[in-house]
């Protein structure tokens, strides 16, 4: 889960001279990203938006009261930011004096335009997730032996979360000292969040932590990490302070997720018009399709999973219906791209094609060398070289990752990495210091510009020191210290970027010991990267040529990684290596299957898979264009429309 969601932001507009009220909110829309506009409420179901912009004008509300048609009709929205505005030009005033002092909801007015309802986040990153124990439902008592005494009325509810499962602050506040609880309740240590919203105070209190990550007296956002989990679930309590007696709230319709989807635990499950298998069948879903919601997010979450239940929805392709409950998992949806990405090189000849030749993929991803030995004297000298690039890529509507290695800062600058590896492990106190430094360079360059979607930290740090050639490889406690100093020193100046550990390439079994190792000594949870790389080569979809294939399914790497940190795997690298004279065709089938295997029953479990590489060339990487720069057919076209 991104620690930064992205803003699920609605503006909602008079329906009347419709034109003339989109126009003067244009310099808004454009000035602030993910804003979707609303042409009227009427038939538009603003459930969907965790913030409301609220155009009040006569004939639009109920009442001509936007506030009170919203509470009332969209319970699910949080904010709502209401602009009296009685014409365009007004609108349009009100609009640029935000943008001038670039405050997307007119923080800076103190006349009561918004309201914020208290509303809390998901607070576990198990997948699937689900609600096991419901707001007042009986569960037992512990006695000091841990064996049940007793029932009682659950204060909160109960989410999956496995043993060292990240837990997440469910809503912004600050960390206070715990309060004690009688052992009965099961608590174990806990973390307690404070908060105020209109004038009421809140104390959330998360309970059972194996380990706790945040201090007392911190601030945190929310989605921030908190800590891990101590065992199969942990609980979320939610207390009115502001009376005279604390008051339980349930959490349950609080439960605002923008990234819940509900995936199908095998294809062909129906949405039928009603809730039960005797109503009319609208449509269907299968393994590779994310649906919406159409309930709260804590009543879905309560259901999913459940024999009996159903749970109203819409598909991919809009259909709105509803589907058995026990044959759908919720899962969070991946906010960043499409699935397929190539690999460039700016510094092979043919390395760096025109943004409209890679504007149909999802990703590009190349490795930002700035070094003398790369022919860049300074960082500054490759910062020259790469902006004005990657503002081109940016500007097709293409999302970057970017690479940072040895060759970002380290190569020639007499640091010897074999010996580092082993007899002098020392040296990397040395070195990771100058790296972090090189990355945050980077990471200053390109905040806050929309040009760079991800950060990749190294590249291939698992590799076999022996058989190592263009990689350098880490030992897993020296990667750990290189890989949780660089995200949090790119954090504090990029707090929205995606950041990726370096491609795992040693297979589903050492390869993901090593990644296990590595997460498990970063500490603090935030220095953790985003999410896991690897570089899956040799593997394909059931059916694949064993000779691009020769280690069996491309299943083995997901199932081997993904649990780690319960977050979609990136496939930074794969495709075919040291067989340039195969025909295209045949590598054109193995890549299609590779894909649609993923897209069929890996959809939330892969954020991308970006081949290796664009021209033939490139290393050892099989092309989508020859060395003349002549597409390889039908790989190109295969590959870059699917």
């Amino acid at each position: 889960m991104a620690s930064n969601p992205t803003i699920s932001h609605a503006l909602v507009l008079p329906d009347r001279d419709y034109a003339a009220w989109l126009a003067a909110a244009e310099a808004y829309i454009r000035a602030f990203p993910q804003v979707v506009v609303v042409r009227s409420p009427n038939g538009n179901d603003l459930n969907r938006y965790r913030d409301v912009t609220a155009v009040q004008t006569p004939g639009v509300w109920i009442d001509n009261n936007a506030l009170t048609h919203i509470r009332r009709a969209y319970p699910l929205v949080v904010r709502v930011d209401v602009i009296a505005a009685g014409t365009p030009t007004a609108l349009a005033a009100l609009l640029g004096e935000r943008i001038r002092r670039n405050d997307r909801y007119g923080a800076y007015l103190t006349d009561g335009h918004l309201s914020d309802r208290l509303s809390i986040g998901w607070f576990s990153d198990a997948r699937p997730a689900r609600i096991v124990a419901r707001f007042n439902a009986d569960i037992p008592n512990v006695n000091i032996g841990g064996l049940p005494s007793g029932m009682r009325k659950n204060e909160g509810i109960d989410a999956n979360a496995p043993a060292n499962t990240v837990l997440r602050a469910p809503l912004s506040g600050t960390v206070v000292q715990p309060t004690p609880f009688p052992p009965a309740m099961g608590y174990g240590t806990v973390v307690q969040i404070q908060t105020t919203i209109e004038g009421k105070a809140y104390l959330v209190t998360v309970t059972r932590l194996l380990r706790v990550d945040v201090t007392v007296g911190q601030t945190v956002s929310e989605g921030a990490p908190i800590g891990l989990a101590e065992g199969t679930t942990s609980k979320v309590v939610v207390r009115d302070m502001s009376g005279l007696n604390a008051v339980a709230l349930d959490p349950t319709p609080l439960i605002y997720w923008a990234a819940l989807r509900l995936q199908a635990t095998a294809d062909g499950v129906r949405v039928r018009a009603q809730a039960g298998t005797q109503y009319p069948i609208l449509g269907s879903l299968n393994r590779s399709d994310l649906a919406e919601p159409l309930e709260s997010h804590g009543r879905t979450l309560e259901k999913v999973g459940i024999q009996n239940e159903w749970i109203k929805l819409r598909t991919p392709t809009g259909v709105e219906g509803f589907s058995a409950a026990w044959l759908l998992n919720a899962v969070a949806r991946e906010p960043l791209g499409e699935l397929p990405g190539v690999n460039l090189d700016p510094k092979h000849p043919l390395g760096k094609p025109a943004p409209s030749r890679v504007a149909p993929l999802g990703w590009i991803r190349l490795a930002y060398k700035a070094v003398a030995t790369q022919g860049f004297p300074t960082i500054n000298d490759a910062h020259t070289f790469y902006d004005p690039l990657l503002a081109g890529y940016a500007a097709a509507g293409v999302k970057i990752v970017i690479v940072l290695t040895h060759q970002t800062f380290g190569e020639g600058a007499g640091f010897n990495w074999e010996q580092m590896y082993s007899a002098d492990r020392g040296r990397w106190n040395d070195y990771i210091p100058q790296f972090v430094n090189a990355a945050k360079s980077v990471a200053q360059r390109y905040t806050g510009r929309n040009i760079v979607a991800a950060y990749q930290i190294w590249n291939e740090q698992d590799t076999d020191p022996i058989n190592a050639v263009s990689a350098v490889p880490i030992q897993a406690s020296d990667y750990a210290k290189l890989l949780g100093q660089t995200v949090t020193a790119i954090r504090s100046v990029d707090p929205a970027v995606k950041i990726l550990s370096g491609g795992h390439t040693r297979g589903p079994t050492a390869g993901s010991n090593y990644a296990r190792a590595t997460i498990s000594a970063i500490s603090p949870i935030s220095a953790r990267p985003d999410a896991l790389a690897i570089h899956p080569y040799g593997r394909g979809a059931p059916g694949a040529n064993p000779r691009y294939a020769p280690f069996g399914l491309l299943d083995d790497e997901v199932n081997a990684y993904y649990p780690i940190l319960n977050v979609p795997v990136w496939f930074t690298e794969w495709g075919v290596l040291n067989l340039p004279g195969d025909p295209a065709s045949a590598i054109a089938t193995y890549a299609t299957g590779f894909l649609q295997h993923i897209q069929l029953n890996f959809g939330s479990k892969v954020a991308a898979a970006i081949w290796y590489a664009w021209a033939d060339g490139m290393d050892n990487g099989y092309g989508l264009v020859n060395s003349s720069d002549q597409p390889k057919q039908p790989l190109y076209d295969q590959y870059l429309n699917t």
